[in-house]
């Protein structure tokens, strides 16, 4: 072997699986949008509500059926959900060969270990339950003691097991069907094969007990459905739908109707009394529906499917052709862009490839729901196409504004290979008035609207932009010069400039009213997308060499470059304060860049390829959209809870090599949070000692020749000077009144009459009286000095008076106001005199200048006239303070000048 591939293996087989570090910045909190997946959901009753149990991904959903609310999260697994099974208060899932049993979404045991591969199509038998193993063994375990109590082995060559169920009032026994066609009768007491069907033609697929006893619905392979009697073998009826049966249920309210899915997402139902087809939901789901269900009594049939969805379906009258009732269902292909809608960061948009957008709230799922393009359902029955062919094509781009949102559409977006933008209506969740043709019949590639929410732009492959009118749909202008394609449109907040980004490398700044343009900013390569921070005035560009550009759009230079990723940044937005840059790449890391240092301070991989992020408004959120996931994952700002120190990240010296794998590689949010608590704990005191290592820890003051204004919160010096408006305006209206009768604990006279006992008090004062001052007497001795009269007293004998604004500082500004107003006066004006002394002492100190100046002005309004009267006495020490608090401010009011003055200078030498 080479010499440099035994020394790539080596380091290969060296390094860790996976970084012990975790983001510094951003923690997992919880995915949204997943509803079902394609393992079949289970119905289980309480009293008379039902409910569903489905799941998702490597946990499950419980929702109720009355309004499809979820109930319940389950935990998160290692592996994939492969079957579950809901009895009384337990759960029973099948995941990674072991059966979990769950309670109330909590885990609480498991079913014997049967190594022997993954377990399917759990079903329940009495006391046991029963499932199909991988390796074509039909595994029995009891339900109480949670052992084995028996398995059955099949030939794969001859009966390969596919499907299994109890048929009413036989004991012990179970009826096995086969990919083969033949299905058998076994006693699971005895282990015995009973009996043994002829061949139906073709693979079993499903099936379930009739309402009628000793009859059988078989769902098969070529779409047949057979009811089968298993007492006499004779066949009842023959049906045939198209595509392979994936499910069947029976009416139970007295109704003969049978209900039968197929691998498309359709929806057969027969009338069971005329043995004919009464109607097909012609893509009821967009995907292949495992499992549907007749609730027990009601007129509703419960479908789930792979689409991600699951849906409630009513039948009124004797038609035969139910309504849709409700629903709940996200995205069935990965999303491709989410952004934050409006200003509260309540609300995400979604396009995905499943060729929807989506409205997703981030606290309320019951209020995400699909963006209607109509009503596509019944123009498919009566084209004979599915639904998703009618969709619009997979939205590439779009933008919001919610500032017109009562008005008219406030959503514009643009669709893979269309030459034309539609608009939408968050208001009216649907597709909105206006189609937008490009005008020269080119595809448009970006989209934007205004600040103002009355204009929308269209960016067009040609390098054309146009600008339309969202309230009445007519064109405006256009704005030529880009060579190539549109990829990025931004507009200030004032509707001033528009700025754009092309294939051909150039950022170009547009005046808006005359469409003329101003500025071309040639880049190093082409951009594929352009962010804008409204209020700070930057836009980032991510260009097709895996650098992000930030240009300042006053001085119209490149202020800032951030390179460091390994494969092409997908997307990128800008923090709420505008501090920060987020990035995601094809190298599956998310990395976070602090635009004042020009640093990358945060750093992490995920399992799949970050396509879109989004930062909200508020601050507390990342949201993130995946490769191969579904749903949208949410990130809360560790900042906003707790204090987190930056320092900045070389990946090459923390590590990296060329596929990013020195990044912490973190766990995915889930629905119920964070996947496992202790992983959350470790990872958090791995990134507590990661971040101690290196980190720059300010001094309370830089130098001696700067002024630090406040180390506490700004509100803690003004709440001081406005206390009394404060207590003015806190004031009841009215004053307490007194109680009409005594309190309950004051003694009274035995008696029929409710009386109080007064000789009580009366021979307490007198022992009062005769004792002198009784160690019960309410009048309390109150001394003359308080605590910070103390400790001024102890801080002038050594001339030291750190420790008296180290007091203050600790207090609230009503205990500061107490504390400065009873110092007294009646000591020759010593504490007084301490006072001054050490507020001048602090002015020299340089520190606290802006809370040094609250404390002096609530001290000269309170004893103002004490010092006038006294003006003699304490001139020398009032000329030593006003001294110095001239000259610190002074020092104060140039650096602020000089600030300014070169703020204004960097501006107009653009």
């Amino acid at each position: 072997m080479p010499m440099a591939v035994q020394e790539k293996r080596a380091r290969a087989e060296s390094k860790p699986t996976k970084v012990q570090t975790g983001s510094r910045l951003f923690e997992p909190y919880r995915a949204l949008g997943y509803i079902a997946s394609n393992t079949p959901h289970s119905i289980q009753y309480r009293g008379q509500s039902a409910f569903v149990t489905v799941g998702i991904g490597r946990s499950f959903h419980v929702y109720d059926a009355e309004k499809i609310n979820l109930i319940f999260v389950g935990p998160q697994f290692d592996a994939d959900v492969n079957s579950l099974l809901s009895i009384g208060d337990e759960t029973f899932v099948s995941s990674d060969g072991q059966i979990i049993v769950c309670k109330r979404g909590k885990r609480i045991g498991e079913l014997e270990q049967v190594n022997r591969g993954e377990i399917n199509n759990l079903m329940q038998f009495g006391d046991h339950i029963i499932g199909i193993s991988e390796d074509n063994t039909v595994v029995i375990w009891d339900k109480n003691n949670r052992e084995i109590f028996t398995e059955i082995e099949f030939q794969s060559e001859s009966f390969r097991v596919t499907s299994v169920v109890h048929p009413s009032t036989y004991v012990n026994k179970i009826v096995v069907g086969s990919a083969q066609g033949v299905m058998q009768v076994w006693n699971i007491q005895t282990r015995k094969c009973l009996y043994e069907f002829k061949s139906f033609g073709s693979g079993i697929t499903c099936m379930v007990q009739a309402p009628v006893i000793d009859v059988l619905a078989l769902g098969l392979l070529d779409g047949r459905i057979l009811l089968h009697n298993i007492k006499l073998d004779r066949p009842v009826m023959q049906l045939a739908q198209e595509g392979r049966v994936t499910a069947a249920s029976f009416r139970t309210d007295d109704v003969p109707m049978m209900a039968t899915a197929n691998a498309e997402g359709d929806v057969a139902l027969w009338d069971l009394d005329k043995k004919r087809l009464m109607h097909v939901l012609q893509g009821a789901h967009d995907s292949s529906i495992p499992s549907i269900d007749f609730l027990t009594g009601q007129p509703l049939l419960v479908t789930s499917s792979a689409d991600n969805s699951i849906k409630e379906w009513l039948f009124e009258g004797n038609e035969g052709i139910p309504r849709l009732l409700r629903h709940r269902s996200g995205h069935f292909a990965s999303p491709q862009m989410i952004r934050y809608y409006g200003d509260d960061g309540r609300t995400i948009l979604s396009a995905g490839r499943d060729r929807t957008l989506r409205f997703f709230s981030v606290f309320r799922d019951s209020q995400s729901t699909e963006m209607s393009q109509g009503s596509l359902g019944r123009e498919s029955r009566a084209r004979r196409i599915s639904v998703n062919d009618l969709r619009l094509p997979q939205t590439i781009q779009f933008a919001s504004n919610a500032a017109k949102t009562k008005d008219w559409d406030d959503v514009i977006s643009c669709q893979q290979g269309s030459k034309a933008a539609h608009t939408w209506s968050v208001d009216r969740k649907a597709l909105g008035k206006y189609t937008f043709e490009s005008s020269d019949g080119t595809v448009v590639n970006a989209v934007e609207i205004s600040a103002c929410g009355n204009f929308g732009l269209l960016g067009l492959s040609s390098g054309v932009i146009e600008m339309v009118n969202m309230q009445s749909g007519m064109s405006r202008r256009t704005f030529a010069g880009h060579t190539k394609a549109v990829t990025g449109i931004q507009t200030d907040s004032c509707n001033l400039h528009i700025y754009s980004t092309s294939l051909d490398g150039s950022l170009r700044i547009w005046d808006f009213a005359t469409g003329k343009q101003l500025h071309c900013i040639a880049l190093p390569s082409a951009p594929s997308r352009l962010v804008m921070h409204g209020e700070g005035g930057l836009l980032a560009c991510a260009c097709d060499d895996a650098c992000v550009r930030v240009v300042d759009a006053e001085s119209l230079r490149v202020v800032r470059k951030f390179s460091g990723h390994r494969n092409r940044i997908t997307d990128l937005a800008f923090s709420n304060d505008g501090r920060w840059i987020v990035t995601g790449s094809l190298d599956s890391t998310i990395r976070t860049w602090d635009l004042p240092t020009g640093h990358m301070v945060d750093w992490f991989r995920v399992e799949s390829v970050p396509v879109s992020l989004a930062f909200s408004p508020s601050g507390d959120f990342l949201a993130t959209a995946h490769m191969d996931s579904v749903g949208i994952f949410l990130w809360a700002n560790r900042t906003q809870f707790s204090d987190v120190s930056l320092r900045q990240i070389n990946p090459a010296t923390d590590g990296s090599d060329e596929e990013g794998a020195g990044a912490a590689l973190v766990t995915m949010p889930t629905s119920a949070g964070l996947a496992d608590d202790s992983n959350e704990q470790n990872d958090a005191m791995d990134v507590e000692e990661n971040s101690d290592r290196g980190v720059y820890l300010a001094p309370e003051q830089l130098t001696d020749n700067m002024v630090t204004l406040s180390s506490l919160p700004k509100s803690k010096w003004q709440t001081l000077l406005n206390l009394a408006t404060i207590k003015k305006r806190n004031m009841p209206e009215k004053a307490p009144r007194v109680p009409e009768q005594a309190p309950f604990f004051l003694p009274t006279v035995e008696g029929v009459e409710h009386r109080f006992d007064l000789n009580d008090d009366r021979q307490n004062a007198a022992d009062s009286t005769a004792d002198g001052a009784s160690e019960n007497s309410k009048i309390i001795s109150v001394t003359s000095e308080n605590a910070l009269t103390r400790i001024l007293y102890d801080t002038q004998d050594v001339l030291k008076y750190e420790a008296v604004f180290d007091y203050l500082m600790k207090l609230n500004p009503s205990a500061i106001d107490f504390e400065i107003r009873t110092l007294p006066v009646d000591d020759d004006l010593r504490a007084i005199k301490a006072f001054i002394r050490a507020t001048t002492a602090q002015l020299h100190s340089k520190r606290n200048f802006e809370l040094t100046q609250a404390y002096l002005q609530v001290f000269l309004n309170v004893f103002g006239d004490v010092i006038r009267e006294n003006a003699a006495e304490l001139e020398s020490l009032l000329k030593e303070l006003r001294k110095e608090s001239r000259a610190q401010w002074n020092t104060v009011d140039g650096l602020i000048r000089y600030s300014a003055c070169m703020v204004e200078f960097m501006r107009a030498s653009k």
